[in-house]
């Protein structure tokens, strides 16, 4: 029978490495001595400081955004995030129900915008965009895990989406991404993730990214809703 005390040790240096960088970031952005907007230091470098698997220092930097203590941007990096202004009820009530919708919501939801800011992208993406959108896909081709696609594919979508240069979009969408993170999304992607399903959303991201580098909106917006419409088909099946 194996042992499994190493597998333990690595489980609890993990848990106390994510801790520990928890407890870091948190101090630094109490006392002040990360201000609002700072940017954090990169992965690789917090990866290699606290010893750490990028899973792992995703995983923390989740919660730490679903804390709404950070902010991630494409491109840019991860800032201490800005102090919001107190939420009118309406403003809250709206930001619980999309935090507590259901897979097959989130999908509806997203099947109707989605298709219309990937046009927008399309006609507004700038050289620096494509070429973030472009880094996103072949990190996402490149993906040994289900944990490590699905953060790349997630970060491909948000690529696409800041090419359209919309910050309520924007806005909108890091809120239903929120779902995203929850175990019952990630539960049903990982179960619906064959290696047969995997090849076929990376074509279909090819096909997406290929669209936008021409400017063509219309095959970019196709292209979008044939990929969630399997998406959806995959997770949750036919509606």
């Amino acid at each position: 029978m194996q042992n499994p005390a190493p597998r333990q040790g690595l489980r609890s240096k993990a848990q106390h490495g994510s801790a520990a960088l928890m407890q870091h970031v948190c101090k630094r952005i109490a006392d002040g001595t990360w201000p609002a907007g700072y940017r954090l230091p990169a992965e690789r470098d917090l990866v290699e400081q606290f010893g750490l698997a990028r899973n792992t220092l995703r995983k923390v930097m989740d919660q730490l955004e679903s804390e709404g203590l950070i902010t991630r941007h494409v491109g840019r990096g991860t800032f201490v995030a800005e102090s919001p202004p107190a939420a009118s009820g309406a403003v809250e009530s709206l930001l619980q129900r999309i935090h507590g919708a259901s897979p097959a919501e989130v999908m509806e939801l997203r099947l109707l915008i989605e298709p219309q800011f990937v046009e927008l992208a399309a006609t507004r993406a700038s050289g620096r965009d494509l070429q973030q959108i472009a880094h996103c896909l072949l990190e996402s081709e490149k993906a040994g895990t289900v944990l490590d696609f699905e953060y790349w594919d997630g970060m491909l979508h948000q690529a696409i989406l800041s090419a359209a240069h919309n910050n309520l979009l924007i806005d909108l969408y890091d809120a239903i991404n929120g779902v995203r993170k929850q175990p019952e999304w990630e539960s049903l992607k990982q179960r619906s993730l064959t290696p047969e399903r995997l090849a076929r959303y990376r074509a279909q991201h090819r096909a997406i990214v290929d669209a936008l580098r021409v400017r063509d909106a219309d095959s970019a917006s196709a292209a979008v809703r044939q990929h969630l419409l399997e998406v959806r088909n995959g997770m949750i099946g036919e509606p």
